[in-house]
């Protein structure tokens, strides 16, 4: 079974976004240890594709229950071919007046999960960024 829900893409969300992954880890039995880490990837996630994505469409994001952990995902359309997995990782050695802005939440987030993958459809101007958290 899978949470599913469509989010409009305003910062303003947030919250709605925060209140839907708790209620779907309640419904799907997940493991409320890993709600820290999917609700900070899928906020990094959402809050990209509405600061770069400029797309008036819907967000989608569903959970589902996976043995020993949780999926996520999320689906914009409208937006930019953007290959989260691709993104050039931050060289966090370098002093911050050094560094360029940008880039460090969608990198905590690879490092976070177990697994992200990317889909883009061009006729749909469609993206799916999907990951995978598990206890172990």
């Amino acid at each position: 079974m899978t949470a599913a829900r469509a989010f409009r893409p305003s910062f303003d969300a947030l919250a709605e976004l925060v209140a839907f992954t708790a209620a779907g880890f309640e419904a799907e039995g997940i493991d409320r240890r890993l709600l820290p880490v999917v609700d900070f990837a899928l906020e990094e996630l959402f809050t990209n594709v509405v600061k770069y994505g400029r797309s008036s469409a819907d967000i989608r994001v569903e959970l589902r229950a996976i043995p020993g952990g949780v999926e996520g995902s999320l689906t914009a359309e409208g937006v930019a071919d953007f290959d989260v997995t691709r993104a050039p990782p931050l060289d966090t050695g370098l002093p911050i007046e050094q560094r360029q802005p940008g880039g460090l939440g969608l990198q905590l987030t690879r490092q976070m999960v177990d697994s992200i993958e990317y889909e883009y459809q061009d006729t749909q101007r469609r993206s799916r960024v999907t990951f995978r958290k598990t206890l172990a």
